[in-house]
């Protein structure tokens, strides 16, 4: 199967603009390396496509699969984005694909692809990476680009190990990119709609459009290795912060502030921690948990606050656990190893909570596997997705759907099996999973990602 073109090819006239005669473009609804999108039971009956501009205008059709549709004239020279639904004879959306908003269609030359799948499941988009980055961060670059360097190793298709050589996926041309070695080897990336800045033991590099140039640190005491390979947590007003107490390994207090301006500080926790977690809570701020087995519970940086302060809720030792605010504005965590080396229990706490806070197990939503390095993801409501990697025998990485009011947990299974790869919210509302090594040994090229139903 072609898979740029994948099951269903749709035609539409992406319209006239301020042009003198029509640019004529097809969008190409592509399905990238999977052949049942649209068969797989239940099957697709309805099609729907839209397409908004800018400025908040609509212009939508509706087909069969297989059919051919036509948006109108839709301005050519401003930017759009593009959502497809795929719904059953019930009426259930079962397939959806969204683009990034930030297309031009007199940009393409031809076709204009979006990449569509299965709801509440992985799926591999179309082509791949060049190389397979292992245990490597992984980033948004400029709003279009998954990015990723660095890694314990880092395998191609022909053997080569090159960790400081950066790899990208495409989310607007649906493919591969490679750029030219980083002059470091990266354990963390904080990335920017502008450029981004790669953290690594012997320093931090910023990447932008003019170039790449070495960054300080913002003390006299501290280095960057004091936090790279930290877990990034964005905060609404624009600012990053690299919390180096979410790694394995060697505990640390440091947290690294990167504001909206690319202005960095240093913040540090009331305790050294390892393999904590960390999240943003709205109305409450940087929320750091467990990863000691004698301090606080939790301790939070307020919104507008310059430095952490510990809750009173006790000490939590677990390793590799990761936090998510639910929709009723509790926060849980999720996955980890326990002092006793057993898979951690899903617990819920008020992260608002000051004084006599407490965890409360949630019976129910346990994972059937202790889970490290997890990062968990909100879906709405009481629904978050978890994932992370076997904290024994061959350290897969495994994803699991938890609802926390009706407690329960299902497994969403990769399409590719793999160890060693990383999950990172991509910019058009999916997450997506790049490198790693598939369980024969060879390289994890492919891409997986998943659209929530």
């Amino acid at each position: 199967m072609d898979q740029r073109a994948g099951w269903l090819v749709a035609a539409a006239l992406l319209g006239s603009g301020c042009s003198e005669e029509p640019i004529e473009r097809t969008l190409q609804i592509v399905t990238g390396h999977e052949e049942d999108t649209f068969s797989a039971a239940p099957a697709v009956t309805k099609v729907r496509i839209e397409a908004k501009t800018a400025s908040g205008t609509s212009f939508a059709a509706e087909t069969t699969p297989g059919g051919t549709f036509d948006l109108g004239d839709v301005p050519d020279d401003e930017p759009l984005g593009v959502e497809m639904t795929g719904t059953t004879a019930d009426g259930a959306t079962v397939v959806r694909g969204r683009s990034l908003t930030g297309i031009v269609p007199s940009a393409f030359v031809s076709n204009v692809p979006v990449f569509v799948q299965r709801v509440g499941r992985w799926a591999r988009p179309p082509g791949g990476l060049v190389r397979a980055h292992v245990d490597a961060p992984v980033a948004v670059f400029g709003e279009q680009y998954l990015v990723t360097t660095g890694g314990s190793a880092a395998a191609s298709a022909d053997g080569a190990a090159e960790v400081r050589l950066g790899d990208s996926y495409d989310l607007l041309g649906w493919g591969p990119a490679v750029a030219d070695a980083y002059p470091l080897e990266a354990r963390t990336i904080v990335g920017r709609p502008s450029g981004m800045m790669l953290v690594g033991d012997a320093g931090a590099t910023a990447v932008d459009a003019s170039g790449m140039y070495a960054v300080a640190w913002p003390e006299s005491a501290g280095t960057f290795a004091d936090v790279a390979g930290g877990l990034v947590v964005e905060s609404p007003s624009g600012t990053s912060y690299v919390v180096g107490a979410t790694r394995a390994g060697t505990a640390t207090d440091e947290v690294l502030a990167v504001s909206a301006e690319g202005v960095l500080s240093v913040l540090r926790l009331s305790a050294a921690r390892k393999g904590a977690a960390a999240a943003w809570a709205p109305g409450v701020g940087l929320v750091v948990a467990a990863g000691s087995a004698s301090a606080a519970g939790f301790e939070v940086l307020p919104e507008d606050g310059t430095a952490f302060v510990p809750r009173d809720m006790p000490a939590d030792a677990t390793e590799g656990a990761a936090a998510v605010v639910a929709g009723d504005g509790r926060m849980a965590l999720v996955g980890g190893i326990d002092a006793a080396g057993a898979g951690a229990k899903t617990r819920t706490w008020s992260p608002s909570c000051t004084s006599e806070c407490a965890a409360k197990e949630v019976a129910g939503a346990e994972l059937p596997v202790g889970l490290s390095r997890s990062q968990a993801f909100s879906l709405g409501g009481s629904r978050v997705i978890v994932v992370g990697h076997e904290a024994l025998g061959a350290k897969l990485v495994r994803s699991f759907m938890i609802d926390l009011s009706e407690p329960a947990v299902e497994e969403r299974p990769l399409r590719e099996p793999r160890a060693g790869a990383t999950v990172v919210a991509a910019p058009n509302g999916t997450l997506a999973i790049l490198g790693g090594v598939l369980e024969d040994g060879s390289p994890a090229l492919h891409v997986e990602t998943f659209f929530p139903d």
